[in-house]
């Protein structure tokens, strides 16, 4: 099978997977803010957030694992395989041990953290961080089967291990709360799910990779113990980023404007909508320029760099601009109009950030493929510096619009530095020229957003129909005709009417 070939086919099974959690996203907020309170429904997402920090200790293995079994796979090296899959195990599980310390630390310190939260809501929040935390720490190591299904891009049974994982965890939520189950039993959910999870992984290696892939428990091998720790250790330093850039964003809503935590927890749930859409869209790029590294130069990763790029503004446009402009009617649709009221401006400035976060994305995932990730790293620490000192501030003198801010500022600091120092020094393994990178790869997909600058003279923001039926209809013509003829290059218009046709022309075909 070819790269191309092989990326798609991985961009389909995510999307896919995506599409059906997505569809779980649109029934289980709703049917948990009308059974919680409003309070409660805020402890129980700083519940899912704090639980969740247990498994932050992947030291970027994860990552490492799904790049170097592409690499190991291509070459037949199956002894190097084995050794770096049975060592990182051996890591992770350690890892695990030590993030159990760290979490019982944490639930002690759940009074002083939330001190707005009603009291009555601290024993129940304390037992259900610790229940989650203890079942993501008990799975981190359990991630290491599922890299290798990236490693070697078959993305079926990860895909239908998370599907199940995500509809039963929230049918099983669904079922408690019609039974008038409390927090600490629906932790207890999610926890026996976080566990079931891991050990489907193990069972899918077993049965579906394990041909391609040696394990062995407890093995530890040096050499490739050395490798993960320099490999991951950088990435280490981009995940406690991300912690700071988006994992704390709820924690902090909570700990200075906890009235406004669950309405700040909903924009975030929107918005992550089309975060997952586009990771899932493009992850799948990170095992395919793994193997690709080697028989492509600089300027050919470059140019399909800059490529990938173009494509991933446009979906981020006509993903991003209609939640932008239908927040206010979508969330109302979605969880009733009293959260739409509280959340739609989180939602408008959250979009807005997470897309301008995202341009790089294309970019980031190279650099983690060609191992250059320390050469790009102070765009990370840059974000999260400016993210967090910016968040705390502002949402001391405006509340959790504060917080939403400083994502928008983080984001933008992360693009600059990606552009002006990141790129310089990762042009030995991926020659981009800044130039056209910048005109090509963002500002020509971006005027797809011209006719939105526009709909805002005519924008209703707390109305269920944004502008004038007529208006909209020309923004949206406008809006895909600049992302056909401006987005797209002559070939990319050209494959993809061949693409169309080839479908249709299956579809006719006799069976």
């Amino acid at each position: 099978m070819s790269t191309k070939r092989k990326v798609l086919q991985g961009s389909a099974s995510n999307v896919v997977r995506v599409l059906l959690s997505m569809l779980v996203s649109l029934v289980l907020p709703p049917f948990l803010v009308h059974r919680l309170s409003a309070a409660e429904y805020s402890a129980w997402v700083l519940i899912l957030q704090l639980g969740a920090y247990a498994g932050l200790l992947d030291l970027g293995l994860q990552t490492a694992i799904g790049k170097f079994v592409a690499e190991h796979d291509a070459t037949g090296d199956r002894e190097a395989s084995h050794h770096l899959v049975s060592t990182s195990f051996t890591i992770l599980a350690v890892a695990a041990l030590i993030s159990v310390s760290g979490l019982l630390v944490l639930v002690k310190q759940v009074p002083a953290l939330f001190s707005q939260m009603p009291a009555a809501l601290l024993p129940d929040v304390r037992l259900g961080v610790f229940a989650v935390g203890l079942s993501t720490a008990f799975a981190l190591p359990f991630g290491a089967f599922a890299s290798i299904f990236t490693g070697l891009q078959k993305y079926t049974f990860p895909t239908v291990v998370a599907i199940a994982s995500r509809v039963g965890s929230a049918a099983a939520l669904i079922i408690l709360l019609l039974l008038h189950g409390g927090l600490v039993q629906m932790a207890l959910v999610m926890a026996v799910f976080n566990v079931g999870t891991g050990v489907a992984q193990f069972i899918g290696w077993q049965n579906y990779a394990r041909e391609r892939v040696a394990f062995t428990f407890l093995l530890f091998h040096r050499r490739s113990a050395v490798r993960l720790v320099k490999y991951g250790s950088v990435l280490s330093l981009w995940t406690l980023s991300m912690l700071l850039i988006s994992g704390l964003d709820t924690v902090i809503v909570g700990h200075y404007d906890y009235k406004n935590t669950g309405f700040y927890a909903i924009a975030t749930s929107a918005t992550n909508v089309m975060l997952v859409l586009v990771s899932s869209l493009f992850g799948p790029l990170l095992p395919a320029l793994s193997s690709m590294e080697a028989r492509s130069t600089p300027k050919q990763l470059g140019e399909l760099c800059i490529r990938i790029t173009r494509y991933c503004v446009l979906v981020l446009c006509l993903l991003g601009l209609p939640l932008f402009f239908g927040a206010y009617p979508l969330l109302s649709l979605w969880v009733g109009r009293s959260y739409a009221a509280h959340s739609a401006i989180y939602v408008a400035v959250l979009v807005v950030g997470n897309a301008v976060r995202q341009l790089a994305l294309p970019y980031v995932i190279a650099v983690v493929a060609t191992g250059k990730q320390h050469m790009a790293t102070i765009a990370a620490v840059a974000e999260a510096s400016v993210n967090i000192v910016l968040s705390i501030w502002l949402v001391q003198k405006f509340g959790a619009i504060g917080v939403a801010i400083g994502t928008v500022a983080g984001a933008i600091v992360s693009v600059a530095v990606h552009i002006l120092v990141s790129m310089h020094y990762t042009r030995s393994t991926i020659f981009i020229e800044r130039t056209r990178y910048v005109v090509v790869g963002l500002l020509r997909p971006l005027l797809t957003t011209a006719p939105s600058l526009c709909l805002l003279f005519f924008w209703r923001k707390y109305s269920m129909l944004p502008a004038e039926p007529a208006i909209l209809a020309i923004w949206a013509v406008l809006t895909l005709a600049l992302a056909w003829w401006v987005g797209l290059s002559a070939d990319d218009r050209r494959l993809a009417k061949a693409a169309v046709t080839r479908l249709l022309y299956w579809r006719r075909e006799p069976i």
